[in-house]
């Protein structure tokens, strides 16, 4: 099991805590032809000892390990100790990036070509108990970029440099090396730096763009922004598939990156049609909630992937309603009589397998609060309003948020109690929450194999607001 990123990091006794700034260096080297990574990571204070660590399986990996002057580091239970740190020294060591992928484990890596993309926690030594962010400089062969969730710094001599945010030592990240190119794609609020792995000729990367350009312009529709100044997009091509985007994920380790793994000689209009990117970039609207609060995040990701898509055109009203709709009936199915909690659902989800209840019963939640929000302020509040808000006071966050100290802030921004008493109908419910009155008030009626729509219902604007971008995002 991972142990993550950092490591930990001992100051000297006589050192001042509060004064003393210990910023790691990291230069890599990257050699294509053996697909090595020379490392030389610099500390600039003395220590009485300093504790290096990664995966623990990244010995295996690590090779040549020397310091200053000085003894190399010594095995120590989890990684390797060093004993009198002296100011300015470093530590140097070769990675081995193509054993890596080659190794066969699962969280390894993938190969495209000369391209490899890889989990740093392999190959990265970190240090821990310090809350500067790290430094890198990255020295690559003509032709070849990286792609990486850190965030870019200016630079003059033709390196990449970048900042390592410090996040908790077992939140993933991907890092891409090789012979492609990354776009930064600036949209309001922030950039998407965007990297198709296996890179691209003329005709597909314009296909690609055009569906990135439309997905992007769904998910600022929230509430104008992008939520995060800085976000790694990575495109990973796979095999034919049936369907266009065939897997996303939202990684949070050392900065903020979405993956989405394509089947790219799928049609433009296939792509158009994909839920999966608005989902994953929907992931960026909240913290990182873990397992227990992982039927908040799905949900709201789950919501806002049909909402945000109607809002920017990719679907109309009644096809966004329905396909919620539909995912309601499948969260309800898969909810059994006399079920476990949902948070316990949640909690269990790898031992007990119910993802369809935790995704579509939060979608649940996120609905009524966002009806119980606009119904009560006239449309001046609603979950788009809430995270807004969010944003402004607290993203970027490098740490895990509890559910409930998530839900308590987001009524505390808002001046409401109306995402507590939902969060805790929902977070102890045994079964799937009867959606009739939910629907009968936004005159939503089921007829047939369709759904019909009742204007003169109670709350028949909310239900065509819910689907209208709001004034912030137009």
């Amino acid at each position: 099991m991972p142990i993550g990123l950092v490591a930990a990091f001992l100051l000297s006794a006589t050192a001042d805590p509060v004064a003393v700034r210990q910023v790691p260096q990291y230069t890599l080297h990257y050699d294509a032809p053996s697909e090595t990574l020379a490392v030389r990571l610099c500390l600039p204070n003395p220590a009485q000892s300093v504790h290096f660590s990664a995966d623990d399986d990244a010995p295996k990996y690590i090779e040549g390990m020397s310091r200053d002057n000085a003894a190399a580091p010594k095995r120590d239970g989890e990684g390797w100790i060093a004993t009198d740190w002296h100011a300015g020294e470093c530590l140097a060591y070769r990675a081995a990036l193509g054993r890596i992928v080659d190794s066969g484990r699962r969280s390894g890596g993938a190969r495209h070509g000369k391209s490899l993309v890889l989990d740093p926690t392999l190959w990265l030594l970190r240090v821990d108990a310090i809350d500067d962010a790290a430094e890198v400089r990255v020295e690559l062969p003509a032709g070849f970029s990286i792609s990486a969730p850190w965030h870019p710094l200016p630079s003059t001599d033709g390196t990449k440099r970048f900042t390592i945010p410090r996040t908790p030592d077992d939140w993933m990240a991907r890092v891409a090396i090789g012979p492609f190119d990354e776009k930064p794609v600036a949209i309001a609020g922030g950039t998407l730096r965007v990297a198709i792995v296996d890179g691209a000729d003329v005709a597909l990367r314009s296909k690609l763009e055009t569906w990135l350009s439309h997905v992007t312009q769904a998910a600022i529709s929230a509430y104008g922004k992008l939520p995060l100044a800085d976000v790694q997009l990575l495109i990973d091509p796979v095999p034919a598939e049936r369907e266009p985007v065939v897997f996303g994920q939202s990684t949070r380790g050392e900065g903020h990156g979405v993956t989405l793994f394509v089947d790219a000689t799928q049609s433009a209009a296939a792509f158009d049609r994909d839920w999966v990117a608005v989902h994953e970039l929907s992931h960026l609207f909240h913290p990182y909630l873990g397992d227990r609060g992982s039927w908040l995040a799905e949900g709201l990701a789950t919501y806002y992937q049909n909402v945000l898509r109607a809002r920017a055109g990719l679907l109309t009203p009644a096809q966004a309603w329905e396909q919620i709709d539909a995912g309601f009936d499948r969260g309800r199915r898969a909810t059994r009589p006399a079920d476990i909690t949902l948070q316990a659902a949640a909690e269990a989800e790898g031992q007990h397998p119910n993802f369809m209840r935790i995704y579509w019963a939060g979608t649940a939640f996120w609905l009524e609060s966002d009806m119980d929000l606009r119904r009560a302020s006239g449309n001046r509040l609603s979950v788009d309003e809430a995270m807004r808000r969010f944003d402004a006071c607290c993203l970027p966050s490098y740490r895990a948020w509890q559910p409930g100290e998530f839900i308590d802030k987001l009524d505390a921004l808002l001046g409401t109690d109306v995402f507590r008493k939902r969060f805790v109908e929902f977070r102890d419910a045994h079964a799937f929450l009867d959606l009739a009155p939910v629907y009968r008030d936004l005159g939503i009626t089921h007829a047939a194999d369709t759904l019909t729509y009742d204007d003169k219902a109670p709350a028949a604007d909310v239900r065509r607001a819910i689907m209208t971008p709001s004034a912030r995002s137009e």
